[in-house]
């Protein structure tokens, strides 16, 4: 019988979260993550019962120690017990103080599998964790499976009183040196950029090594290194990845536009690791607001649900509650609404039911947050962050409050999903819409203000394209917000991909698909011109040369390899092939493809276990689906898909 390693729901993504965020390295050190840190259950029972078809035998592996009861009676791990045909009741008891307590039966006769289950504390069952991928007894679930590619670098330059090796793009994996003396104390200096490698008072990430002929290094994230102290070495480098294979893909008659699409994949699948990490050379850390924007991505591109499951869970952690996701106050309301995002396109209400509970008492906390007019506010050791921008963020920001209701709503939806009561959500968002445009809609601006406690009356996109994305700003104002803030040159623009995303989201929701295509191939064009090979952080065209790398103080802190920048994937598979579900899980799914600026495109984005491609041209509409569900929406009319039915149409 098939076997798994099975755990305490939820406990496998808490662990490998925490190791995620303990690895951080810079300038020498260890930099683990500043924000609370949940643990995993350390004494689990496991039960279930099996009807076992005939006599056989049963072998116990724990990860951890403790032992097996068969009908009540005790046997030790690794040891053989005799079991007859018939029902039984099993119980595993498994104890790990610092590791992830799991266990797994060896036998032909039952398994260790989904049917098992642990209790909560009013004696609910609760089922356990397993993962596919650990199958065998001598698996081990704290080691997350990657997979490993051997890479050499494409150029090495004499330079500096040192060698440049260049691997031609960013990476992530284990650097291997050889070919060298131990007598050699060699500097090993790290560079998403050929300035940083070569800077080796400042680049973020180096060491020393000495002693051996040969090194393995820990993985890291580089596309250049720089060698001092030795006269020659040999490098190679293993990718270290997660083998997610694209499902989705996007080409037009702009080879620019191509070279986006392949740079924002390549920066997504560099980050989809245990969790979607945020970056891979600085942070590496699990941050809930670049998660978010993920979660968006992931779906246009390989249609995971599993990274976005780990990534969900592992962002909220266990009880109590009490703080913020990453200490952010609108990365725990992104988060809620992440969990929508989830079931939107994946349809699994069973993780609802079990992460439900979790997002009620994050709620909860959040009210306690609130001021006298019920916005979410400050409070204690709080960060507002919403963006990397110039806002006035005294007192009550408008931005926060659009995803305070965009988050009531989800919790609304989600508490539809399992039939609880959501009512007290809906109301709440009702509320709070009434109440941000009786304080925050400024008549004479013709838009949200970013505070109406300073009196600056200051406007900034965010809150306004918040409006207009999450459906809080009437027809009346969304026309106002379009021509007084998103096409308004006066109002400063957004220097990051991350909200540049959402506002691009907010440009296609409304139907100005042109928008896109110019920032497109002026803002993420400007990062592929300078070389990128995958999407900065943050990028100001009216920077120049070494500006372009620093952030935070610090000459080379700016990510090169930041997950939130690859919104094109998403912005070009929803708004030009124009696939979007219309039912949880892609059940059902639309499909209004436009062709705007570009002379023709064609894709596929993955839905339900298929996909559909779409290629659209000057002269012929071409939608074909693998899966049955879907609709073609073109000029006016409605055409039912049906599945591996290509539908031609002609002009």
């Amino acid at each position: 019988m098939k076997s798994y390693w099975i755990w305490n729901c939820g406990d496998y993504e808490i662990f490998h979260t925490n190791r995620v965020n303990s690895r951080r390295q810079q300038y020498g050190m260890d930099y683990p993550a500043f924000w609370r840190f949940y643990d995993v259950d350390r004494n689990v029972i496991f039960l279930t019962k099996v009807q076992a078809p005939r006599d056989g035998q049963l072998i116990l592996h724990l990860n951890g120690t403790g032992y097996l009861k068969v009908d009540g009676v005790m046997y030790g791990d690794e040891k053989q017990v005799p079991i007859r045909r018939g029902e039984h009741a099993l119980e595993i008891h498994v104890v790990h103080l610092s590791g992830l307590p799991a266990a797994y039966i060896e036998s032909d006769v039952a398994a260790t599998d989904g049917t098992w289950y642990t209790r909560s504390a009013t004696l609910e069952k609760i089922p356990v964790g397993w993962d596919e991928k650990y199958d065998k007894p001598t698996d081990d679930p704290e080691t997350f499976p990657f997979s490993y590619e051997t890479v050499v670098p494409v150029c090495t330059e004499h330079t500096d009183g040192g060698i440049l090796y260049d691997f031609g793009k960013e990476i992530f994996g284990l650097l291997h040196i050889n070919g060298v003396c131990a007598q050699e104390r060699i500097h090993v200096s790290y560079g998403e950029s050929r300035q940083e490698a070569l800077d080796t008072a400042f680049a973020v990430v180096q060491e020393d090594v000495a002693g051996q002929s040969a090194y393995c290094l820990r993985p890291r994230a580089f596309r250049y290194i720089f060698l001092t102290g030795t006269a020659s070495a040999q490098l190679h480098a293993q990718l270290e990845y997660v083998p997610l294979p694209n499902k989705g893909f996007f080409r037009c008659d702009r080879e620019d536009v191509n070279q986006i699409w392949q740079m924002c994949a390549y920066t997504l699948q560099l980050n989809m690791r245990e969790v979607l990490t945020e970056a891979v050379k600085r942070d590496r850390w699990l941050w809930g607001g670049d998660a978010y924007q993920a979660f968006k991505f992931v779906p246009y591109l390989c249609s995971d649900s599993g990274i976005v499951r780990r990534s969900l869970i592992g962002l909220r952690g266990k009880e109590p509650f009490c703080e913020h996701i990453n200490t952010i106050t609108d990365y725990s309301l992104l988060w809620v609404m992440g969990v929508l995002e989830y079931y939107e396109n994946y349809g699994d209400a069973d993780f609802v039911r079990f992460i439900y509970p979790r997002a009620v008492s994050l709620m909860a906390f959040c009210a306690g947050r609130e001021d006298e007019n019920g916005f979410i506010v400050k409070k204690h050791a709080d960060w507002i962050f919403i963006d990397w921008a110039d806002m006035d963020k005294t007192g009550a920001v408008c931005a926060e409050q659009m995803l305070y209701i965009a988050a009531n709503r989800a919790m609304a939806k989600l508490a539809q999903v399992i039939g609880a009561d959501g009512e007290s959500f809906t109301q709440k968002a009702k509320s709070l819409t009434d109440k941000v445009n009786r304080f925050f809609w400024c008549a004479e601006k013709g838009a949200f203000i970013d505070s109406f406690t300073s009196g600056r009356k200051n406007v900034t996109r965010h809150a306004n394209i918040f409006a207009v994305l999450y459906d809080i700003a009437d027809e009346a104002q969304r026309e106002s917000i379009v021509r007084n803030v998103l096409k308004n040159e006066d109002v400063d623009k957004i220097t990051t991909p991350y909200f540049e995303g959402y506002e691009l989201d907010a440009m296609g929701k409304l139907g100005d698909v042109d928008y896109i295509y110019h920032m497109l191939t002026t803002y993420w064009k400007g990062m592929l011109d300078l070389g990128a090979t995958t999407v900065w952080e943050a990028y100001d065209p009216q920077q120049s040369g070494v500006e372009h790398y620093a952030m935070y103080g610090d000459r080379y802190q700016k990510s090169l390899c930041h997950a939130w920048g690859a919104s094109p994937i998403y912005l070009l598979g929803r708004y030009f092939l124009g696939v979007a579900q219309t039912a949880s899980g892609y059940e059902t799914f639309e499909v209004r493809p436009q062709r705007g600026q570009f002379g023709f495109v064609d894709g596929a984005v993955p839905v339900k276990g298929g996909y559909v491609r779409v290629t659209l041209s000057q002269k012929e509409l071409c939608v074909v689906s693998t899966v049955d569900g879907g609709t073609l929406v073109w000029q006016g009319a409605r055409y039912p898909m049906e599945k591996d039915k290509e539908i031609r149409l002609t002009f």
